[in-house]
């Protein structure tokens, strides 16, 4: 019986088209440009380009493979469905909106084979625990995978080597080159639309993004062969002159399905095995996809969008500064690092959470807010990875859920991991005046603002003990100090 296999934006693998049982000689593949979707947020044009012309991309490449292709622009995905005389099947989305939008419709659907756990297998290992932590997770996915094991140990005799993947880049460092993939006429194509549609984030100015399997496959080669082996040591570090680092800025890709997970773990792998990598970096490189990616993204969905979009357990109530949208401020850290995502819709994922996020969490910032401009403006946000690393980890405000205390730090963190502080006009040490870094007051008023709540007690305690320090006129200044921060904020001149 032929049947309708719809495949989605961020389903671009060939691997779903076996797994949904497609017949060339029978069945028809959908795939639709829902431009309502891209109504939702101010999205980086460049996440549109990226995402349109991997689709149109990965058709022809079906098309030319004997794949029947109805490929639809600018069309309802409702409308498309309904309109189906064929039963609909798809790979089950990994958003819960548009999960819902299509379960709604009758679609059927088929389980993601690119997940190393089933949703019935977490969901059992969430309930066998009072308080489930990344790590517990990703050494039973390690366990089960075989990956970087010998036997029931981890090669090496530890689980991770956090403590060895904290240095900050030398004085001397010089970036290292990335690859340029150059866009095709199906990506030009794409690009002169994306240009034209309204309240959009960015611009398409050097636009180099992999739209395709092969391009995808190079980033990975380069990575490993020229980023992988100074990734584990260098992986916290951050630069006004190097926003990549040895990052691998393959998320984009692997958000996309054009290459799998476990193609990114196996070359890392093979370069360990080979001694083309050291074992920290091997290990620092499968943590984030083995432990990380699947951790957020089981986490996203056993919760649900509802109770993840109720979370605000520190009452933030703030609005998310303006130079979020701009990058104009006089804090160096944020300029640099908010210029060039809304360049480029990129950031690793220290700079995310240490600076971008940081100051949001400091601030108090509704997390609906911050969570909103995380997936507007970057390449590889969904929701589930977005709202996940953003409420949970980064904003805390999900209770404990997703990490053991908040990522807060003073601007000595950043000055101790980057060259951002130096030539900016704020002090990292200083906590009050006008020339104290506003992190660092906003570091201090944050403990401050929850000293009487189980932070103080519990998840916080190691810092609250430096908090003992302070008199009442430091807190006095810091209490000032914020509001002339509010103040500044409010005028565009912070």
């Amino acid at each position: 019986m032929a049947k309708t296999v719809l495949i989605l934006g961020d389903q671009l693998s060939r691997d779903y088209i076996s797994a949904l049982g497609t017949d060339s000689s029978l069945d028809t593949v959908l795939m639709i440009e829902d431009w309502s979707l891209v109504e939702r947020k101010p999205y980086h044009r460049k996440k549109i380009a990226l995402v349109w012309s991997a689709m149109r991309h990965f058709r022809d490449q079906l098309r030319e493979a004997g794949y029947t292709v109805d490929y639809r622009i600018n069309a309802s995905i409702v409308d498309c469905i309904e309109q189906s005389s064929e039963p609909v099947v798809c790979i089950e989305p990994r958003e819960h909106g548009i999960h819902t939008i299509l379960l709604n419709s009758g679609v059927n659907f088929v389980t993601d084979p690119y997940w190393y756990t089933s949703k019935g297998d977490f969901s059992n290992w969430m309930n066998s625990r009072t308080q489930p932590r990344l790590e517990q997770y990703y050494r039973m996915v390690r366990l089960q995978t075989g990956y970087l094991m010998d036997g029931d140990k981890p090669v090496g005799g530890v689980w991770n080597f956090d403590k060895e993947n904290r240095k900050p880049f030398p004085k001397n460092h010089q970036a290292i080159l990335q690859p340029y993939f150059v866009p095709d006429k199906i990506t030009e194509d794409v690009m002169a639309i994306v240009a034209q549609i309204p309240n959009l984030t960015g611009d398409l100015k050097n636009f180099s993004e992999p739209v395709t399997r092969d391009a995808a496959l190079e980033r990975l080669a380069w990575f490993v062969e020229e980023a992988l082996p100074d990734f584990g040591r260098y992986e916290d570090a951050m630069s006004a002159h190097d926003m990549y680092g040895f990052h691998s800025i393959l998320s984009p890709a692997l958000n996309l399905s054009l290459i799998s997970p476990a193609e990114c773990i196996d070359a890392a792998l093979k370069a360990y095995v080979t001694n083309a990598a050291p074992l920290a970096s091997v290990e620092a490189f499968l943590r984030q996809i083995l432990g990380w990616r699947e951790y957020m993204y089981h986490l996203y969905d056993w919760l649900g969008s509802a109770a993840w979009d109720e979370h605000n357990a520190l009452h933030a109530t703030e609005p998310l500064p303006d130079f979020y949208w701009t990058g104009e401020t006089q804090m160096r850290c944020l300029r640099t690092t908010i210029t060039d995502t809304l360049r480029t819709g990129y950031a690793h994922h220290i700079i995310r959470l240490m600076v971008q996020g940081n100051f949001a969490l400091l601030l108090g910032v509704k997390p609906a807010e911050i969570r909103d401009w995380f997936w507007a403006t970057f390449l590889d946000a969904y929701d589930w990875v977005v709202t996940p690393n953003v409420i949970g980890m980064s904003q805390a405000a999900d209770n404990g859920l997703t990490a053991s205390k908040p990522y807060a730090a003073s601007g000595a963190y950043i000055n101790r991991m980057s060259n951002y502080c130096k030539g900016c006009q704020y002090e990292p040490k200083v906590f009050a005046g006008a020339e104290a870094c506003p992190f660092t007051t906003l570091y201090w008023d944050f403990l401050i603002r929850h000293e009487n709540t189980s932070l103080a007690t519990t998840r916080l305690s190691t810092n609250y003990l430096a908090l003992r320090g302070k008199t009442q006129e430091d807190r006095d200044a810091i209490a000032a100090r914020r509001e002339q921060l509010k103040h500044l904020m409010a005028s565009h001149q912070l």
